[in-house]
């Protein structure tokens, strides 16, 4: 893993002088911009550009406090949606910002693409977050123009134009970085999705008292943390929604690193095991990203799906991940009933909203 990846929050040890290790100084941010020479760290006092030969240190560090009280309860709407969205990122991404159109519109400017401005996602997957923009910070353009560059990006790729917008808390009223969509989404003509719901929890509260993976298996199950899914995953998936393109759909699986699969399985007399539940587990930012949790129809309502979710919060407690995020569509009570059982809650809500 990459600390210093764009997106990512650090604290960046780096020496005053060249070969010196005794006069340092700490930048505090997140890396606006990365090459073989130097990177950039976005701090409170502004943009710090530090050569690679002068760092001493490099610490990822979670987002950064908005409140005081419990760590997985104070960190923004937006930087929640930037840990979700690092986790299920597609090849296809690029970041619209007045800047960065500056930049590869000069030939001679040797910048990299700056993360900020709005995360374009396109994917041949039909998953909505691998498919649709999503506001980050302002993307120097205006509300009008920045919707425009998005329908383009997208009619380029010949996909519809999705945005994902998102409340600041619990209710309906959007966040900052979305704001100005209302209206003019609904003039041109974008339909909502059903609401989905972004909780948040305590890795060790949702352990429930298990110390490693195994000890969360409810009886009669066994419990496995693997680096790869199996054909048995993907075919659990596909059971429960339309996938689209299945190469595509695995790329996204798989391509986080550390990304680990939790699952629970049921063994038989003859010693044959049945797969009953599973869970995709990625860190990022310090933080737990669950998807793809899926549990056999046939088999639910017997701790499955709850002996993994203590599985992938106890493997999370392990490495000193404090807090972890799902999404989860409103209308699955089941889900929902699950990991608020854990102690989690509602922090935000989101929408798709789709150009008809």
């Amino acid at each position: 893993m990459d600390e210093l990846a764009p997106g990512r929050r650090v604290v960046v040890r780096y020496a005053l002088a060249p070969g010196d290790a005794h006069s340092t100084s700490d930048a505090l941010g997140v890396v606006e911009s990365a090459d073989e020479s130097s990177v950039v760290i976005g701090t409170k006092r502004g943009p710090v550009r530090i050569a690679r030969d002068r760092i001493l240190l490099v610490h990822e560090v979670p987002p950064a406090p908005t409140r005081t009280g419990r760590t997985h309860e104070i960190v923004s709407a937006v930087d929640l949606r930037r840990i979700s969205a690092a986790a299920w990122l597609p090849r296809d991404v690029s970041w619209l910002h007045a800047e960065n159109l500056r930049n590869e519109s000069d030939d001679s400017a040797e910048v990299g693409l700056l993360q900020k401005g709005w995360l374009l996602r396109s994917s041949e997957s039909a998953t909505r977050r691998a498919g649709s923009a999503l506001p980050v910070t302002a993307s120097g353009l205006g509300w009008a123009e920045t919707l425009d560059a998005v329908e383009a990006w997208y009619a380029a790729r010949q996909q519809p134009s999705v945005v994902q917008i998102f409340s600041a808390d619990d209710s309906t009223t959007l966040a900052p970085e979305c704001e100005g969509l209302g209206p003019l989404l609904a003039e041109r003509g974008y339909a909502p999705s059903t609401t989905v719901l972004l909780l948040t929890g305590a890795t060790a509260e949702a352990a429930a008292g298990a110390h490693s993976p195994a000890e969360a298996a409810a009886p009669g199950l066994s419990i496995d943390v693997t680096e790869t899914p199996s054909e048995l995953h993907y075919a659990a998936w596909s059971s429960e929604r339309e996938l689209g393109s299945p190469e595509a759909f695995r790329e996204l699986v798989e391509a986080d690193s550390p990304c680990q699969f939790v699952t629970a399985w049921a063994t038989r007399p003859d010693g044959s095991r049945t797969m009953v539940a599973t869970c995709r587990v990625v860190e990022r930012s310090k933080w737990g990203v669950l998807t793809n949790l899926v549990t056999r129809p046939d088999l639910r309502r017997r701790g499955a799906g709850r002996s993994v979710v203590r599985a992938a919060a106890a493997l999370l407690a392990q490495r000193g991940v404090r807090s972890y995020l799902v999404d989860i569509e409103a209308d699955n009570a089941a889900s929902l009933g699950l990991f608020t059982a854990l102690g989690a809650g509602v922090r935000h809500r989101s929408w798709y909203a789709r150009q008809g």
